[in-house]
């Protein structure tokens, strides 16, 4: 994992896919749910190896970093996707030369405003283990491979929405968590 004050300059140095961590500062419930992830980001570096790696700020510098992500060329609707946080960012080509226009990337939400601690942050385990894998497949595209992993977790979280419950058919909805896998899945595939 690299630690950098700053996004900008960021190079691939040989590695096929570059990660960065996209976080807040001034939201404590990040930098808590930051914390639990940190353990499974790490799992997913190592695991990288020569292949790849997951480009993180240090923790005084997450807003200039995160700066340096905002001020890519993204249309409205990706800009609106990439100020969702936390998440991950993956790209094939060196920071500073990334265009999101021209160059294949992809947003790996990790969460939402509602943090579930370390069990929410293990969900991603598999899914990262997917792409490391991919990643360290030339003849397997990591883009293709990370979307199907990205979507394995909406529809985890979507089945979050139905729960056993004692009552009149034997469950319930949950309609606040309905409306936000709705709502995230009309904004991904809307583009």
């Amino acid at each position: 994992m690299w630690i950098t004050h700053n996004y900008v300059g960021t190079t691939r140095n040989g590695v096929r896919c570059l990660f960065f961590l996209l976080l807040e500062d001034y939201i404590e419930e990040q930098s808590q749910f930051a914390r639990e992830l940190s353990l499974e980001l790490e799992r997913f570096a190592r695991n990288l190896g020569d292949h790849g790696a997951v480009v993180r700020p240090f923790s005084g510098d997450i807003e200039q970093a995160r700066q340096g992500v905002l001020q890519k060329s993204w249309t409205p609707e990706q800009l609106e996707e990439i100020q969702k946080t936390p998440a991950l960012l993956m790209i094939s080509t060196d920071f500073d030369e990334f265009d999101p226009q021209e160059h294949p990337w992809l947003l790996f939400n990790l969460g939402s405003r509602v943090y579930e601690g370390v069990p929410g942050a293990y969900r991603f385990r598999n899914p990262l283990a997917a792409i490391t894998d991919a990643v360290a497949n030339d003849g397997v595209d990591p883009f293709d491979v990370a979307h199907r992993a990205q979507h394995e977790i909406e529809v985890n979280d979507a089945l979050k929405i139905f729960e056993a419950k004692p009552g009149l058919f034997g469950f319930s909805i949950d309609l606040v968590k309905a409306g936000e896998v709705i709502t995230t899945a009309f904004r991904r595939y809307a583009r």
